[in-house]
């Protein structure tokens, strides 16, 4: 479905009767999981039974003339039902009305101790996310993961440990595609399982990875998290030589953030001196003018610093076959994408793109692989693409 600011009473339908079922999903898959809880349990094969022809024969026992009881049927329904009653805690459906937000509807659960355990998200281009959290202080192979099902049903895991992140094919038990960490220069793809020439990862994992940098960056806190998209070169020939493979999408704190793009401080600070000098926005006719007027002031204030790794506002050829891809372009040339800026270290290959934006409303879908593939086809030695958002401070 197409992202317009205003929609149809029967599409707004559409998306709350998807929240409502995602809802009911997550119900049923906390009360599975308790069930399993349970069972585990209580059920020991190795416990003794009351023997054959006495009173309760068959019944488990505690094996001892003290301790714990014998567990009848109706205690163990019992304690199930204690149990169950301790399961998620869902929130109201939160739903944007204004039209800014890429999302279209999301919901909470919540454990008991008031910490977050899921959320599903309904976007309007159909897509959703299913994002698990572990539950503080017990083991967990990992601390969050999320499941993006796009609008034509393919689905994408990405799972992170620590700083470890392994993105799977067809949901959380899917096969695995990659496994990166990231590292102070950026992500580096570990090995994995697959054989030479194999297939590079689905198109669809991009895609998904670009739906969850939507919702995640828009929170992005100037002196807090930052939200990433790293890319690596393909290990393994293909059909398209030069294309990127999305191998880490997720949070870091600004300090991470910044070991790996140096220049991200610098950046921050010429988008916040650009919004300054633009003034209050509804002064501008629109947002989109005063998205421009930021970002030609922006613009100049990264040209005046003269580093020639360091640059604003430069177009790259699209197209991995085109012999000139590493030629600057002109801003609107054909097959051509602007990079607001980027920063480019030739010691170590890491290639950090920035884009600026002055609202609300993220990176679109295509765009962020298309950035990081072009922005890619057009310098040397590159090992690894950064994407990222930059907002001004409000």
């Amino acid at each position: 479905m197409p992202d317009h600011p205003h929609h149809s009473a029967s599409d707004s339908a559409r998306w709350r009767e998807i929240v409502l079922l995602r809802r009911r999903l997550v119900s049923l898959k906390a009360q599975t999981r308790l069930l399993r809880h349970e069972l585990a349990r209580k059920y020991n094969p190795d416990q003794p039974r009351v023997p054959a022809g006495d009173a309760g024969g068959g019944q488990w026992t505690s094996g001892g003339g003290g301790g714990n009881p014998t567990l009848t049927g109706t205690d163990w329904l019992g304690d199930l039902g204690s149990a169950l009653s301790t399961a998620l805690s869902f929130s109201d459906v939160v739903a944007d009305t204004s039209g800014d937000e890429s999302w279209a509807f999301y919901q909470d659960a919540t454990r008991p101790d008031g910490s977050l355990a899921e959320r599903a998200v309904v976007n309007r281009d159909g897509s959703t996310i299913q994002s698990e959290f572990a539950e503080p202080g017990r083991q967990s192979n990992w601390e969050e993961r999320h499941t993006i099902t796009l609008p034509e049903g393919g689905k994408t895991t990405f799972e992170t440990s620590e700083r470890t992140q392994t993105i799977r094919d067809g949901g959380p038990d899917g096969e695995v595609l990659s496994r990166s960490t990231w590292t102070e220069r950026g992500p580096e793809r570990e090995a994995t399982v697959q054989q030479a020439f194999a297939p590079p990862n689905p198109a669809g994992v991009a895609v998904a990875g670009a739906v969850l940098f939507g919702w995640l960056s828009p929170g992005d806190d100037i002196d807090g998290p930052r939200t990433v998209m790293g890319f690596v070169p393909r290990d393994y020939q293909s059909s398209k030589p030069g294309q990127m493979d999305l191998a880490f999408v997720g949070n870091l704190t600004t300090e991470e953030a910044k070991n790996a793009c140096h220049m991200l401080g610098k950046v921050q600070e010429l988008t916040d001196r650009a919004a300054d000098a633009a003034g209050d926005p509804r002064q501008f006719s629109s947002m989109a003018t005063y998205g421009t007027d930021v970002h030609v002031r922006f613009k100049n204030f990264v040209n005046d610093l003269n580093d020639i790794n360091f640059r604003a506002e430069r177009s790259f050829l699209k197209e991995a076959a085109e012999p000139t891809s590493s030629e600057e372009r002109a801003a609107g040339y054909p097959r051509s994408v602007r990079t607001d800026a980027y920063e480019y270290r030739p010691e170590d290959g890491t290639l950090c793109v920035y884009d600026l934006k002055a609202g609300r409303r993220g990176l679109s879908v295509p765009r962020s692989d298309i950035l990081a593939t072009a922005a890619y086809l057009g310098m040397s030695k590159v090992r690894r693409v950064i994407l990222l958002e930059v907002r001004p401070r409000r």
